[in-house]
Order: structure tokens, then C-alpha cells, then sequence
């Protein structure tokens, strides 16, 4: 059963928010690639595929601000349905809005491959990182807190002329840097 519009096939009210439709989008497709319906037969399959076919018009379409709003606009005046086909050189979706970067050619199912990958992915964001704690955060300041110290003795052992102050000075100054390039590796290291 084909849907009348596309906001039907996806199964969604037309005022829905584009994170809603991408969620429904994202749902369908993962109930109807054909790659989970591999094993079901040959009849299945294809209405898998056709049913994919709707799912992916639909969501070129909606998925798309500027098409969206055109859609939109030919459903109010009642000239829009799912199965119009484009006009030769129009853009995909049916629409003649240009389309700006890649879509698929009509009948290219090669993008489908990589199923595998995300067929088990969810809509929901990943969660919210824990904030550094007070040692980590310590840390990272260490080597400018060092820095700032080194060259404010530097600036005294130049007024005094002294050299041991000056000596001490290019040591914080070097350990600095040293922990500064060490503790950044060891951050990205414990993010890995």
C-alpha cells in the first residue's frame, strides 16, 4: 500500500518538527531495509524495497528545509502526492528546487551496503559527559601557572642581574612546555 503524501510515509503530522522526523525516518528505515529482510523471502523483500523507496522519497523531501517548505506549499494547493515522479533533470523528490550535495541516482541501492553498521544505532543523543574532576582540571593549569612563575623570576634575575634567578627562570620556562605538550598526550591518551 502506497502512502498519499509523504508526511504518510514516514507516518508523521505535517506541522512535525524536523527531530521528529528524522526519528520516524531513522525507525522506518531500520524496520524496512531490505537487508533485514534478506532471509524473508523473495515477495517480502521486494515490498521491503519498495516500501525503503517511499521511506528514502519521503526523506529527501521533508528532511530538506527548502524542500520541505515547497512540498508544504503544493500539498495546501493539492497538487502534491508520494508517487509523483519528477519531471527528466529534475531534482530527486520531485521538486525543482536544486539539490545541494550527493543523493542517490533513482535505483542506486549500492549507499545500502553498509547496513550492518548502523542498523543497531539509536535516535537518542549520547550522554552528557561528566564534568573534569578538580585533579584533572588542577593539571591543565599547572604548566601556565609554572609558565607565568618562570617569567616573573626571569623579570626579577634581570633587574637584580642575577644569574641563578635567570637559571631557574629557563628551567620553569623549559619544564613548562615539557608538561604542557606531556599532559595534553596524556589526556588524549586517556580519551582513547
Amino acid at each position: 500500500m502506497a502512502a498519499r503524501d509523504h508526511y504518510e510515509a514516514l507516518g508523521v503530522p505535517m506541522g512535525a518538527d524536523p527531530a521528529e522526523i528524522r526519528r520516524a525516518y531513522l525507525r522506518l528505515a531500520r524496520r524496512h531495509h531490505p537487508d533485514s529482510h534478506a532471509g524473508d523471502g523473495a515477495a517480502a523483500l521486494a515490498a521491503a524495497q519498495r516500501r525503503m523507496q517511499e521511506i528514502n522519497a519521503a526523506w529527501t523531501v521533508l528532511g530538506d528545509p527548502r524542500r520541505r517548505r515547497h512540498y508544504d506549499d503544493t500539498v495546501r494547493q493539492g497538487t502534491a502526492t508520494a508517487g509523483s515522479r519528477p519531471r527528466p533533470g529534475a531534482a530527486p523528490g520531485g521538486d525543482d528546487i536544486p539539490s545541494p550535495g550527493w543523493h542517490p541516482l533513482t535505483g542506486d541501492t549500492a549507499w545500502m551496503d553498509d547496513f550492518e553498521a548502523w542498523r543497531d544505532q539509536t535516535d537518542e543523543p549520547p550522554p552528557d559527559r561528566a564534568p573534569p574532576s578538580a585533579a584533572r582540571s588542577s593539571m591543565t593549569v599547572l604548566p601556565v601557572a609554572l609558565f607565568l612563575v618562570a617569567i616573573a623570576v626571569g623579570c626579577v634575575g634581570l633587574v637584580l642581574q642575577s644569574r641563578a634567578l635567570l637559571a631557574t627562570a629557563f628551567v620553569g620556562v623549559a619544564t613548562s612546555a615539557a608538561l604542557f605538550v606531556l599532559l595534553t598526550m596524556l589526556e588524549m591518551r586517556r580519551r582513547r
